[in-house]
């Protein structure tokens, strides 16, 4: 009998360690769902996160490409129809302009009214098939003539002191006498005696819509060390 109950207690002492270590269990597995449901949520956490990064690196890029993309049309509209950058090809126009100099000038400003006498132009030469740039010396209907090595306009000499030295002497060209037409100019190198200017030009006028610019900006590249 003794024994009896002696192996009931030890079989219910057995149970309850059983139903302990099985509560112990349990209770882990709990703990272990518990913490991966917590990594889960961690993870699904930090990858909205990186996802919403990218997203706002995405945006930024978009908006960067955006702003590059209008500055360069900007800048393209700008030159091509309103602004023009030219460089400076020859000694022709020394020394006001110096060979590798850079110009900026405005496309709009002669396209409703003439140049002004001293005016610095960019014009295209039919003649010589190319872009060139002088200065404006007379205007429609006035009559240019050279005497004494030194212009005159309707029988005056011009004051040529502001752009030229009074050494320089201007030497006339093909005709004594230039009588300039409606709607056109007469123009002329600062450097006298090496420009190849309307002196010398089967016709030697430009119409008003050859003009391409005047001259409003120069850059003295040629001051560079590099040049």
């Amino acid at each position: 009998m003794d024994n009896f109950e002696e192996n009931k207690k030890q079989d219910d002492m057995q149970e309850t360690n059983l139903q302990v270590e099985n509560l112990q269990d349990d209770t882990a597995q709990a703990e272990n769902l518990q913490d991966n449901e917590v990594q889960d949520a961690a993870s699904q956490e930090d990858n909205t996160s990186l996802e919403e990064e990218k997203k706002k690196e995405r945006k930024k890029h978009i908006i960067e490409w955006t702003v590059y993309a209008i500055v360069l049309v900007a800048l393209y509209i700008s030159f091509h129809f309103i602004w023009m950058i030219g460089k400076i090809p020859s000694e022709s126009m020394e020394p006001t302009l110096m060979i590798h100099d850079w110009t900026i000038g405005s496309r709009t400003i002669y396209k409703d009214e003439m140049p002004e006498r001293g005016d610095i132009v960019i014009f295209y030469s039919d003649e010589e098939q190319e872009t060139m740039v002088k200065r404006v010396i007379g205007l429609p209907g006035e009559t240019i003539t050279f005497v004494g090595g030194h212009v005159y306009v309707d029988g005056e000499r011009l004051d040529e002191s502001a752009y030229l030295e009074d050494s320089v002497v201007t030497e006339p060209g093909e005709q004594d006498e230039f009588v300039v037409p409606d709607g056109c100019i007469f123009v002329l190198g600062d450097n006298r005696e090496v420009s190849y200017d309307a002196r010398y030009w089967e016709n030697p006028y430009i119409s008003q819509d050859k003009i391409q610019s005047d001259v409003e900006v120069v850059i003295p590249f040629h001051k560079l060390p590099w040049f």
